[in-house]
């Protein structure tokens, strides 16, 4: 008995595990209103309608990675910082990544301004209004994901979570208001940049210390940076691709109603993505500064892959045995003909998951070698859509495939590399 409590206590000491529940709670709390917008969006817009909205998300995203490469560069950097307790040189890192991001952002504006006529006909819109809108909320995202980065690397998951909530929750309210007056994939986008506001001003205040810091060298060498850098931008391109190009690629080859079939079945799946990121979020600045501080990590690894396989093949067991039931809650008896999809949608966001988790851990420890390895697997995913686009299956085992191919062989590099030199496992 005694050694069960002992068992308990450590349970929930271990800051894995405490935050990776702060993570979740707000995950799972800003989730349900991210999921209840698209319930909504799904059931008030129609499948035409919020195909149409749904690759305008996978849009957002693509459009986001450079803001998944500075995420993770920042969390890295200043979990490196927080384990040597040099807070001057975070309030210096938090300053410079500002301003450059600045100038960054509205140059990267201006190109995709130039494009929006290019996107527009590739999605088969009849308006650039609707990717006006996709940049706006692109360019209030720079600095919300540089605060959350911050936040995540000092591990304050708390405040993390909280804005994200806020976030989720307010683009449920404004989209839900204005699309039933009448503004329909208008609506639904404004819902974005009114929670992607709010909740970037929220970020502030828990950093806004960092702005009185004394200003002090910040002491990254621009050779360290573009090491770990480059392999990053690879890495969250390919990753973020897998995500996101099946929609965007089914809205072109396919009718606008297939398109929204299928943007519900990735909704659904996706359920399994976002129940597993806290405990990747959680993990990445926790063995950053492990390494950083030379402490061994190996069971944090460990860990870290069974709550995400657990977390992952649970779902996907459920959606294998009540598809029917699961899609008629989500989306309703209209979406029910792509029922037998589900599962295997759910098969190919849990190896999505692993995988996504295997290439973070590599690159907290330095171990960029690897990122040839998504890059492969996206750009074989895309090919093979292109050219086998049949039916909504062929895609969904495309995808499949390619994301289950890609964690066995970051796992078979792990287990390979253990018992050569057993450095990375430490």
């Amino acid at each position: 008995m005694k050694n069960l409590k002992t068992l308990f206590q450590r349970f929930f000491k271990s800051k894995l595990i405490t935050g990776s529940l702060v993570m979740a709670g707000g995950t799972l709390v800003g989730g349900v209103a991210g999921y209840v917008y698209h319930l909504l969006m799904g059931r008030m817009l129609g499948p035409a309608d919020y195909g149409i909205l749904a690759s305008l998300i996978s849009l957002v995203y693509l459009l986001g990675i450079p803001l998944g490469v500075l995420n993770l560069v920042v969390v890295k950097f200043v979990a490196g910082f927080k384990g040597k307790k040099d807070f001057d040189s975070i309030g210096s890192f938090f300053k410079v990544v500002n301003r450059k991001a600045l100038i960054f952002g509205l140059l990267l504006l201006l190109l995709i301004l130039a494009l929006t006529p290019l996107m527009s006909s590739f999605l088969h819109l009849d308006s650039f209004l609707p990717i006006l809108l996709v940049l706006g909320f692109f360019f209030i995202s720079i600095f919300l994901m540089i605060n959350r980065s911050f936040l995540q690397g000092l591990l304050k998951f708390g405040y993390f979570s909280s804005s994200s909530v806020l976030e989720s929750g307010l683009k449920m309210v404004f989209a839900f208001l204005l699309v039933l007056v009448g503004w329909k994939i208008y609506g639904a986008l404004l819902g974005f940049l009114a929670g992607g506001l709010v909740a970037l001003l929220f970020t502030y205040l828990p950093l806004w210390g960092l702005r009185k810091r004394k200003d002090s060298p910040v002491k990254i060498k621009k050779e360290e940076i573009f090491k770990f850098t480059l392999p990053v931008f690879f890495s969250t391109l390919a990753f973020t691709s897998l995500f996101g190009s099946d929609l965007i690629l089914v809205r072109h080859f396919f009718p606008s109603e297939q398109a929204g079939f299928y943007a519900a079945l990735s909704t659904i799946g996706r359920i399994i993505y976002f129940l597993t990121y806290p405990i990747i979020s959680v993990m990445f600045p926790m063995i950053s500064e492990r390494y950083q501080s030379g402490i061994r990590y190996r069971n944090l690894l460990l860990a870290s892959l069974f709550l995400v396989f657990i977390v992952g093949f649970v779902i996907t067991g459920v959606y294998f045995l009540f598809p029917h039931l699961v899609i008629r809650l989500f989306f309703g008896f209209q979406y029910l003909s792509v029922s037998n999809y589900l599962g295997y949608f759910g098969l190919f966001l849990s190896f999505y998951s692993l995988a996504f988790l295997l290439n973070n851990f590599f690159l907290s420890v330095q171990k960029t070698k690897l990122v040839f390895l998504p890059v492969v697997a996206a750009l074989a995913q895309i090919i093979f859509i292109y050219l086998f686009h049949q039916n909504l299956g062929q895609i969904i085992l495309i995808s499949l495939l390619s994301s289950a191919l890609l964690f066995f062989s970051l796992l078979l590099f792990l287990m390979k590399d253990k018992l050569k030199s057993k450095t990375i496992l430490k």
